[in-house]
């Protein structure tokens, strides 16, 4: 009983300092390899957000050819993206990004994807690649057509 009430308080004060000594997602720390960007999960705020920014924006279509020809969102241009596409050395991808918007001021609004992770890999490649503030949509082109005006 003592040997599991020591493991119990050793992992206890593991996930305690994992929790104290690291930076929330999305987060402005300084030190941080977390990424800076936007994420939104409700299509209304996405939507307001994207038709009332004044400044130069894009909006990126981010599913396949296939799924987009089918339909997406008036304006939107698409950049298909995969697990398979985007590891940090994929040249393809980020030529594509650039040669869409060369204007690294450009604000990014990119929708598609449904999954968090893949959302987090895309506004970390924009980053990287000197975008500030990418925009993501976390749900998908089904959840956010539906309430696009």
């Amino acid at each position: 009983m003592r040997k599991i009430r020591i493991c119990y308080e050793v992992l206890v004060f593991v996930i305690m300092s994992m929790l104290c000594f690291s930076c929330k997602e999305g987060a402005d720390c300084d030190g941080c390899d977390f990424p800076k960007y936007v994420e939104y999960v409700e299509s209304q705020t996405f939507y307001d957000s994207y038709t009332s920014y004044t400044g130069a924006k894009m909006l990126i279509d981010t599913r396949e050819v296939s799924k987009y020809e089918a339909g997406h969102l008036e304006g939107a241009v698409n950049l298909p993206t995969n697990i398979d596409n985007m590891s940090d050395d994929n040249v393809q991808w980020t030529q594509n990004l650039q040669s869409l918007c060369p204007d690294k001021s450009t604000c990014l609004f990119f929708y598609g994807t449904t999954t968090f992770q893949m959302t987090k890999e895309i506004a970390s490649r924009a980053l990287k690649l000197g975008y500030e503030s990418p925009r993501i949509f976390s749900k998908g082109y089904d959840a956010l057509k539906s309430e696009w005006k």
